[in-house]
């Protein structure tokens, strides 16, 4: 044999001792999931572990021949038909169970119509309690399911009665353990009112109940443990589920797979209510944006409002106050000076004043500049002023002269008021008469 064989040899060897361990490895490993914890999806319909209910939905699938089964997967109140026929039946197995405001009213509507809904979990919603629970019996305030705690419990129904009581056990790795069983207490139950027992956890405990609303009937089941897929493969309790499941009239089937919450979760959900006494107070926004008319004519609303609020955040400016007519104050100051002048006869003052006002004005219309001398109040000016400003002003020169020579007048002599009011009518002439 040669180096080659030899290695061919080994390289076999090796891989079939691989595969042995490999087949002794994957044959100790556990092949099923006994954690019922929430998160392993604990009585899913598709979950084919212990603790699911994949068989229970697979035998509720011919249970009525010719009958259809129909998963619940998003909303209870959109999923759920109102069937009036009174031959329907809605199923939901789990720990705990959420109904909103608006998925009570559909199935209490179900249900009223002649239709029968089996709930079987381990807490029941207050809410739903409301109506089912509404005349209470004697000093017996509705207060959830009661429980007991121990490793193994018989179950037993009234109707139709079995041969003899079922064990049922919570197991891990098929080794029995604690398990809390919940059940119905009989204070709850008085001949005033119809709803009645059906089946009982121990012989005493209350864990199959059923209550009557409208023309139909609710079955209030406390132990989803027995729909599981690890009781039904025994034949003893696969034939306690099925008489209860006989309770069923025969017709189509609603399961409910989209309601299921933990026990924990529920049972906080109840406490909420509890004190109140009525059922549990719902977001008041949950109705409308359910509805979808309704739910968009809120963001519509919702819209409209954050527009107004914008553009009238930006455009809103502060009140303008109403303000008192101007009053031109410097022409009562000129008058109250003039009279002044006026009355203590101060004549070339008077003069001095209004040559500097014409002189303002024709620098102001011609742009010719000229001033008065501040202690002799003589005018300096160019040579050829006079000749630009009667060019300018389209005026005979004669004219402007003529002004310039009153006014020299009254800087020489001491005027008169005839030679200010002379002095005064050569300037308003002259300027109602410039261009």
């Amino acid at each position: 044999m040669n180096n080659r064989s030899l290695y061919i040899l080994l390289a076999l060897a090796l891989l079939a001792l691989l595969g042995i361990l490999y087949w002794r490895y994957t044959s100790q490993k556990a092949q099923f999931d006994w954690q019922d914890s929430w998160v392993k999806n604990a009585y899913g319909e598709s979950n084919d572990q212990p603790y699911g209910t994949k068989i229970l939905h697979r035998l509720l699938e011919v249970y009525f021949p010719g009958k259809r089964l129909s998963d619940i997967k998003k909303n209870v109140a959109q999923e759920l038909p109102l069937d009036s026929a009174g031959h329907s039946n809605y199923v939901f197995v789990g720990e705990a169970l959420y109904l909103d405001s608006l998925s009570t009213q559909r199935l209490l509507s179900f249900v009223a119509a002649g239709n029968t809904a089996l709930l079987s979990s381990k807490t029941i919603p207050f809410d739903l309690m409301f109506y089912l629970y509404y005349e209470e019996c004697e000093e017996a305030e509705w207060n959830d399911y009661a429980m007991e705690e121990g490793k193994m419990m018989s179950v037993s129904l009234l109707e139709p009665e079995l041969s003899r009581p079922v064990l049922l056990h919570y197991a891990r790795q098929n080794i029995p353990e604690a398990y809390r069983w919940s059940y119905i207490e009989s204070l709850f139950f008085c001949d005033s009112l119809p709803h009645r027992p059906l089946g009982y956890l121990a012989d005493s405990l209350i864990n199959f109940a059923e209550f009557p609303y409208g023309a139909g009937r609710f079955l209030l089941h406390t132990t989803p443990i027995a729909f599981s897929n690890f009781h039904l493969l025994r034949p003893d309790s696969r034939r306690y589920a099925e008489n209860v499941l006989s309770h069923l009239p025969e017709g189509d089937v609603y399961w409910d797979a989209c309601s299921r919450i933990p026990e924990a979760v529920g049972r906080r959900r109840n406490q909420g209510g509890r004190n109140s006494g009525q059922q549990q107070a719902e977001q008041p926004l949950a109705y409308i944006l359910k509805q979808p008319a309704l739910a968009w004519a809120w963001y519509l609303l919702v819209a409209l409002a954050a527009l107004y609020v914008l553009f009238r955040a930006k455009r809103r400016q502060r009140i303008i106050p109403v303000l008192g007519k101007n009053e031109n104050s410097s022409y009562e100051f000129i008058t109250t000076i003039a009279n002044l002048h006026f009355r203590e006869k101060d004549y070339q003052n008077l003069c001095f004043q209004n040559m500097k006002l014409f002189l303002a004005q024709v620098r102001e219309r011609y742009g010719l500049v000229a001033q008065l001398h501040p202690d002799s109040h003589t005018p300096r000016i160019e040579p050829d002023y006079m000749e630009r400003l009667a060019r300018v002003a389209e005026r005979p020169e004669e004219q402007v002269r003529d002004i310039f020579k009153q006014y020299a007048a009254t800087i020489q002599f001491e005027p008169t008021e005839e030679m200010m009011v002379n002095l005064h009518l050569a300037m308003e002439k002259f300027f109602k008469q410039a261009k």
